[in-house]
């Protein structure tokens, strides 16, 4: 069975003289722009088919998303130091829609001498209503709020108006087009009673604006998607830096601490390589409850490190993604007691009820003072603190000098 690859059409806005219809078309069909183009004009003509056409694929077809490039060539394009691709039009440009635009005029003339095309008042409305639907659609594809990026009080609502007056004045011109639209159709009525023309004046205006708000609905629906997708994609870079600062980079350290012992070597190498591939390909891990996998991690702190930790659990439960991250935030606790406190002893203590899993790691070492962490230390707020709120719980933690410390996991059940 065949799977269809073929990509979706966008539009480019780079290359579009409009909303980039034609040119996305051209791109997806392999055919001219320029033929596209001309077809869409003709099609205008006869009975404004075309600007219809042309309107709905305006809101089926996606603008074309920017490609993220490499992290230097991002900072040089927010710099100025590499150009944008222009979005204008260029003269040639220019030239042939003025063209395109008076060869539509001569067919749509030709097309109403014939007697082929609608009634003078609906073509009237119909060209007030594309123009309209046009500048304001064209507006949401071009208006961003990056440009504002200061100002408070009253400055900050005029900022937006001064740096986008373009959009704002092309978005009145087209809710006067759309006026213009409406009274037409509602004047050409003249049978009507004022009451009938009234509602009918209402009900079309209403239409009217539920069209022109479509993209910019559609525009915020998008955005949100993208806000989604890239809060997932933070969150796992997250993961990603905890888990390489509390496997790799730790035992890097410890095989730089032990690098005249070849053994210790080679077994600190293998447990690695173990952990990276369960982690990278998702293979199931060994241990099928909480109490297990903190085992587990607990025997693996004391061999690593040498210190005793004392286990007292209260409860289990099967295990979870969601435990398993606690689980891994309980481990970087235990390696930091291990690694600063100057304790030799650890207690880990869990507790399970129907309405809360809590694990607690304590040393009585020589503590430190919560206040003065840098915001860059992964152990404490990437390992322990971020990790456990991604997973939907909390991380509280209570030290002072000389009297320990206490890291306290929360998660709900």
């Amino acid at each position: 069975m065949s799977v269809d690859t073929a990509p979706r059409s966008v539009r480019p806005l780079n290359a579009a003289w409009i909303g980039g219809v034609c040119a996305g078309l051209a791109t997806q069909l392999g055919w001219p722009v320029l033929v596209l183009r001309m077809v869409f004009v003709i099609l205008g003509a006869f009975n404004l088919v075309g600007i219809v056409s042309y309107l709905a694929l305006w809101l089926v077809m996606p603008e074309q998303q920017e490609r993220r490039s490499a992290p230097g060539l991002e900072s040089h394009l927010r710099t100025g130091l590499r150009p944008r691709a222009a979005g204008t039009l260029s003269a040639v440009d220019v030239g042939l829609a003025v063209a395109f635009g008076l060869v539509g005029v001569g067919v749509l003339w030709l097309v109403q001498m014939a007697g082929w095309g609608p009634d003078t008042t609906y073509l009237l409305a119909g060209l007030l209503a594309g123009l309209g639907l046009g500048l304001i659609w064209r507006q949401a594809d071009r208006v961003s709020a990056r440009e504002v990026r200061s100002g408070t009080g009253w400055r900050r609502l005029v900022e937006p108006l001064l740096v986008h007056w373009t959009s704002l004045v092309g978005v009145l011109g087209g809710l006067v087009a759309l006026s213009g639209s409406v009274a037409v159709l509602v004047v050409a009525q003249s049978a009507w009673t004022d009451i009938e023309q009234l509602l009918a004046g209402v009900g079309l205006a209403a239409a009217a604006l539920a069209l022109a708000s479509l993209p910019w609905v559609l525009r915020v629906r998008r955005t949100l998607a993208d806000a989604r997708q890239d809060a997932l994609l933070a969150d796992a870079r997250a993961d990603m830096a905890a888990h390489l600062h509390d496997s790799v980079l730790q035992t890097l350290a410890l095989i730089q601490r032990q690098a005249s012992d070849p053994k210790k070597v080679t077994a600190l190498a293998r447990r690695q390589e173990r952990e990276l591939r369960q982690w990278l390909y998702g293979e199931a891990p060994a241990s099928g409850s909480l109490v297990e996998a903190l085992t587990e991690e607990m025997l693996d702190v004391e061999t690593s490190h040498g210190v005793d930790v004392e286990l007292v659990s209260v409860g289990d439960l099967e295990l979870t993604p969601e435990l398993t991250a606690v689980a891994r935030a309980a481990r970087e606790a235990m390696v930091n007691a291990a690694k600063h406190s100057g304790s030799d002893r650890i207690d880990l203590y869990v507790e399970v009820d129907d309405h809360l899993v809590a694990v607690y790691i304590r040393d009585r070492g020589i503590g430190f003072d919560l206040a003065v962490v840098e915001e860059d230390r992964m152990g404490v707020r990437g390992s322990i603190v971020e990790r456990v709120k991604r997973a939907g719980g909390r991380a509280i933690i209570r030290t002072a000098p000389g009297e320990g410390t206490e890291v306290r996991l929360e998660l709900p059940r």
